[in-house]
């Protein structure tokens, strides 16, 4: 039987539980298979019907132990035998999976954005060299694999159809635990790009008005997102960047601004529905890709739009 492991966060778990899709890319060659899920205190109600079996550490480890938390995975690995390990590519996930992979003596593939099967083999794809390249990495035989894994690029395909098997877990004496919780403040949630339907989205083509594409999103009930260039010149944050080394999204529409649509940039686009680009340039890549072109200034579109919206709603 073929053992797949995905390490489950509380905060975050809708994002782990998607990792179930990765999973079953990697056993779909197998003859069988199945589906762990190891976490703290993780809600049981969310994984039912899910996973094959939920792991459900039960101690007073803090979650941001990741030493600790790896010396778990590590320990549990050791007597389950599983093949292969998913974790989620987050602040946590890439302290713990490295930290996995040390202690199992094996290596680590991180960042994966896509996986392939190929005679028999399987080929773990992420960005390389600040995402200039893509490169498909095969694992050492009779080693365990272990992948950290971006968000939002596999999606658990809902069907609820196991009958998970709880585990609760306390058999392992920790290392003593060298941090200490003395406060702590609740972060205000931001909205995130990755669960919007309709992104405005603009790049290095536009270097001013930003407010107006602010306005018009508001307008449409859009958020808005942008290219890693844009970013690099300092007219957009980090947290609303689309790209290999941005956020994978999947809106049902995206509107491009001002984007060439580098390789890096289309590659933080999955499965979205509808793409309309609006750029000086008609041979700019992603001009290519989209279902509808728009041959002009971005804001010069953004302001028309705007208008026509705004007449709308009188």
């Amino acid at each position: 039987m073929y053992k797949i492991m995905i390490y489950l966060e509380n905060d975050s778990i809708h994002d782990c539980l998607d990792l179930i899709g990765a999973a079953n890319i990697i056993g779909s060659k197998k003859e069988e298979y199945e589906i762990y899920g190891i976490g703290l205190d993780i809600n049981e109600e969310k994984c039912k019907n899910k996973l094959d079996y939920l792991i459900n550490i039960k101690d007073e480890i803090l979650k941001y132990d990741v030493m600790n938390i790896a010396k778990y995975i590590k320990n549990i690995t050791d007597e389950y035998k599983f093949d292969a390990i998913l974790i989620n590519a987050n602040d946590i996930g890439r302290m713990i999976a490295p930290r996995v992979a040390m202690a199992l003596k094996t290596g680590i593939v991180a960042d994966v954005t896509e996986l392939e099967i190929e005679d028999d083999e399987l080929i773990m794809i992420r960005p390389a060299f600040d995402g200039k390249i893509i490169a498909g990495i095969i694992c050492e035989k009779d080693k365990v694999i272990i992948s950290s894994v971006r968000s939002g690029i596999f999606k658990y395909d809902g069907v609820n159809d196991k009958k998970t098997k709880i585990i609760n877990y306390k058999s392992f004496k920790q290392g003593k635990q060298k941090l200490k919780l003395i406060s702590s403040i609740k972060k205000s949630q931001s909205e995130d790009i990755r669960e919007s339907d309709f992104l405005i989205s603009f790049g290095g083509g536009v270097n001013s008005d930003f407010e107006k594409i602010y306005k018009l999103a508001s307008l449409c009930g859009a958020k808005v997102s942008a290219s890693r260039r844009a970013v690099d010149n300092k007219y957009a944050q980090r947290n609303i960047q689309v790209g290999q080394s941005g956020k994978i999204v999947s809106p049902k529409v995206y509107i491009a601004l001002g984007i060439y649509g580098a390789i890096q940039h289309i590659e933080g686009l999955k499965d979205v529905e509808t793409i309309i680009s609006v750029n000086t340039d008609p041979k700019s890549a992603i001009c290519s890709l989209s279902d509808i072109v728009v041959h002009g200034d971005a804001i010069e579109f953004v302001e028309k739009l705007t208008k026509k919206m705004e007449d709308e709603h009188k």
